[in-house]
């Protein structure tokens, strides 16, 4: 499936996480792989 593989239970998913799987990326010192994180949702 597309998009991110939480999507379907994350409260903070948005379309693009149903779309596009999330790369991963160093944030604030941290490993995510999320859109919200990276969009400074959460």
């Amino acid at each position: 499936p597309a998009g991110c593989a939480f999507h379907p239970r994350c409260p903070h998913a948005n379309a693009r996480c149903s779309a596009e799987r999330p790369k991963l990326q160093s944030i604030r010192g941290v490993q995510v792989a999320c859109h919200a994180a990276e969009e400074g949702r959460i």
